[in-house]
This record gives structure tokens, C-alpha cells and sequence, in this order.
């Protein structure tokens, strides 16, 4: 009985040094996936100017601004906006967000409430897309439309412009352009935690299929890692009997 028990005590322990490697490997690769999965939303919130001029949106129809943003994966819109003085209407705006020169479709199309803005800032958030259509040129310029519901002159909601430095233009009311201000815009980004590291981010974009998934890049690595120390472990069992 005592040589039987050893021998089931010996055969756990082989099975548990053959198969333990492996959980290890497997329970570092979805650790490897998690941590390249986390991703934080940075904060933005234009602040206020001395220059900073503010419209009523009764009367206007449409307000569109052209603006450029520098890094991918979009996920918000902080804009200057305050909403109707106490008893004023309030409604709902509707927003439009493409490319200002290309397909015309809408990347992000909703509709905002001007109630929620917070300390003159309303923040638009929707899930990140990627907006670069080149990813050795990390920019690209997008039109924000803001559409309006009728409402009477110098009522509902106030929209905040402040003097164009550069006199690009970009901000149009009611399709008449006003080159020397811009609607107040700050873009909100989607920054993964492990571009940190390793720009994982920016090596799966535009690619297709599996090839777009960040945390790929990291597990090939960690795969080709594993494969090198599995090949050395062999290589020195192979070479244990010629030193003795």
C-alpha cells in the first residue's frame, strides 16, 4: 500500500511539473491581454478667456466649426456652451461630426442637451473612433454642425466664440462664414494605459482583422519570450548527460 501511494504521490507530481509551465504561461498571457486592454478618457475642458464672446442660439439654424485634432481614438467633445437663463427654453441640439473634406457621412451623429453643461462647459462623449486616415500622419481636420431647433431671436442657449489668432476660419452660422472667431472645441481623447510602454495602439491601427487588436502585439511578443526560454530549458536537458 505504501509503494502504491508513492507511486500516485510521484505521478501528481509529474503530471503538475508537466502541466504548471503551461497555466503559467496561459495566466501571464491574459494578464497580458487585460493590462493592454485598460483604457483611461483624458480629461479637457476649454477654459474661459477675457476675449470670449457669447451668441444666443435663437435664430440660428446651424453653427459648423472645422477643427484638428493630432492624436486618434476621439471620444468626446468639450465645448464652451451655457444653457438658457432660468425659465428660458431649453431643447435639444442636434450633432453631426464628419470629415470636413472627405466621405460624406457622419462619424458620430446624436443629439445634446444643453442643461447638462457644467460650469459653461457641455462635454459630448461617444465610443472612441479612429479618425486617422493615415497612420504615419497622425492629423486630420474634422466639421462639428451644430443643428438648432426654431426658436425666437436672443432666446434659448448661449454658444461661446472668442477671436481666431491664426484666421483660419472654420466656423460657420447659418452658412456665412466668420473667419475671425471659432467656436470654443476642445477634443477628448481615449489613451490606452499600455502606449506607455509599447505604442500598441498605433502599430494595430488601420490594419485588419486580428491585426487591429492593440494587445496582439504584446502577446507575440510574450509568445515569441515563452518560446526562447522553452527552447533553452530543451537545449540544456539535452546537454546535461554530456557534462557528467
Amino acid at each position: 500500500m505504501a509503494l502504491c501511494s508513492d507511486m500516485t504521490t510521484s505521478a501528481a507530481n509529474a503530471i503538475a511539473r508537466h502541466y504548471l509551465p503551461w497555466l503559467a504561461a496561459i495566466a501571464g498571457a491574459l494578464l497580458i491581454i487585460a493590462l493592454s486592454s485598460i483604457t483611461t478618457i483624458a480629461d479637457a475642458s476649454p477654459p474661459a478667456e477675457a476675449t470670449d464672446i457669447e451668441l444666443t442660439l435663437g435664430g440660428i439654424k446651424t453653427v459648423a466649426q472645422t477643427f484638428v485634432i493630432n492624436q486618434p481614438d476621439l471620444a468626446g467633445l468639450a465645448i464652451r456652451l451655457r444653457p438658457a437663463a432660468a425659465g428660458g427654453p431649453d431643447t435639444k441640439i442636434s450633432v453631426h461630426l464628419r470629415y470636413a473634406d472627405g466621405p460624406p457621412f457622419d462619424l458620430v451623429i446624436g443629439d445634446a442637451i444643453p442643461s447638462a453643461a457644467r460650469d459653461g462647459v457641455l462635454t459630448l462623449r461617444f465610443p472612441a473612433i479612429t479618425v486617422i486616415r493615415d497612420p504615419r500622419v497622425p492629423t486630420t481636420t474634422l466639421r462639428l454642425t451644430l443643428g438648432i431647433p426654431k426658436l425666437r431671436p436672443n432666446t434659448g442657449p448661449f454658444i461661446t466664440v472668442r477671436p481666431n489668432p491664426q484666421s483660419q476660419g472654420g466656423l460657420v452660422i447659418d452658412r456665412s462664414p466668420t473667419p475671425r472667431q471659432g467656436l470654443v472645441i476642445v477634443p477628448i481623447y481615449q489613451r490606452r494605459w499600455a502606449d506607455q510602454l509599447w505604442p500598441i495602439s498605433a502599430l494595430a491601427r488601420g490594419k485588419p482583422g486580428l491585426l487591429g487588436w492593440p494587445p496582439l502585439y504584446p502577446l507575440l511578443a510574450y509568445a515569441y519570450l515563452i518560446m526562447i526560454a522553452a527552447g533553452s530549458a530543451a537545449l540544456r536537458r539535452t546537454l546535461r548527460p554530456q557534462d557528467n
